[in-house]
């Protein structure tokens, strides 16, 4: 299924408009979750559950591309700041999901020890080439500390 069908099924299961927000999307998720959620006894299995959970990514994760987009044409920003936001967000997103999908389990650096590990890494690259391009696009910005910082914290999940 391609990317534009997905995300006009996510539109039509969440009932949204086809301009939305985060906040918008988070407030349905929270409204459908309580609906489909095998524990509030409407449905007995999670099969729709685990589509909402999906399909609220494939949401949220057009939002962001369509961000860099309009980020990429900006000249609004001389700082840079939503550039930097985005991607400090898409790092703090992966380490968050790894989280949740270890669900507090004991965090292992080695790959072989750790399979979501290399899951991890390769949206943490992303969001690494993101800062990095942003200390070269604005190498004077007020951020550039914090980014070079977030990226020795970033680099820790890529010792073996």
């Amino acid at each position: 299924m391609e990317d534009g069908d997905l995300l006009s099924r996510a539109l039509d299961f969440y009932g949204l408009p086809k301009k939305f927000d985060a906040n918008l999307v988070r407030s349905r998720f929270r409204e459908l979750s309580r609906k489909y959620h095998p524990d509030s006894g409407e449905y007995e299995t999670d099969i729709l559950f685990k589509e909402l959970v999906q399909l609220r990514d494939v949401l949220l994760s057009s939002l962001q591309n369509d961000s860099f987009v309009i980020l990429e044409n900006s000249k609004e920003d001389p700082e840079g700041f939503q550039f930097y936001k985005l991607a400090k967000q898409k790092a703090a997103q992966a380490i968050e999901k790894y989280f949740q999908f270890t669900d507090g389990n004991p965090v292992y650096l080695k790959k072989e020890d750790n399979p979501a590990l290399l899951r991890l890494r390769d949206e943490l690259q992303t969001a690494k080439n993101e800062l990095e391009e942003f200390l070269e696009k604005f190498p004077k910005s007020i951020w550039k500390e914090d980014t070079e910082t977030t990226l020795k914290k970033i680099n820790v999940w890529f010792k073996d």
